[in-house]
């Protein structure tokens, strides 16, 4: 693929995503191109329909936070665990999945959104986020009491901007959740009820029947 249409199908995956996260999976595509700014055509040279796209979305922040967890399971053996653990976090809370978690989990028994790859690269993906945090946990990074599931739920319910509420606040409140996040996975603190929600009662959760 020539740089320039790497680049044009890149922005159209953003661009989509955003929409998705903020909207749900059934935005039009004509919609998503004016967000990537291109053409309609551009997005169906790549996409031939929404599906194809709502499913290359999910690969593509599959890919991407998969390199996270590489990065990060291999900084997490090396000299600065707390620096790789830190970074993993940043990247992950930039990442947009957090953002896209709501949408992507009421759907997560339908076919034309998780194909049988993608429901074997999700758990693979969940799989080792549960082996970095357990990682993590064993270094005294993380409390002890948590489970993936409840990082990732909680980031996606707290990342989420309130409808209503004018950008500017919407932003100053933002940009204090993700240290507050941070913080709350640190140890220490009241203990939790109950016991840690684990990856493997999340994927269980959404098995297809």
């Amino acid at each position: 693929m020539r740089a320039d249409a790497a680049r044009n199908r890149q922005r159209v995956l953003d661009a989509a995503r955003t929409l998705y996260s903020a909207r749900g999976l059934d935005e039009p595509m004509e919609a998503v191109a004016r967000a990537a700014g291109v053409g309609v055509g551009t997005v169906y040279r790549h996409f031939p329909d929404r599906s194809a796209l709502v499913r290359a979305v999910v690969a593509d922040r599959l890919t991407h936070v998969g390199g996270l967890l590489d990065r990060a399971r291999a900084g997490l053996a090396g000299d600065d665990p707390h620096a790789a653990w830190e970074q993993f976090l940043t990247g992950f809370l930039d990442s947009g999945l957090p953002l896209l978690l709501p949408v992507l989990v009421p759907r997560a028994r339908d076919a034309d959104v998780f194909t049988p790859e993608l429901v074997e690269r999700r758990a693979a993906t969940a799989t080792a986020a549960g082996a970095v945090v357990g990682t993590a946990q064993a270094l005294g990074l993380v409390r002890d009491d948590i489970g993936v599931p409840e990082i990732l739920l909680t980031f996606a319910s707290a990342l989420r901007p309130l409808p209503g509420l004018p950008d500017e606040l919407n932003a100053a409140l933002l940009e204090r959740r993700a240290p507050l996040l941070r913080a709350a996975l640190r140890p220490g603190g009241d203990p939790l009820p109950g016991r840690p929600v684990e990856v493997a009662d999340l994927l269980a959760a959404i098995a297809t029947p």
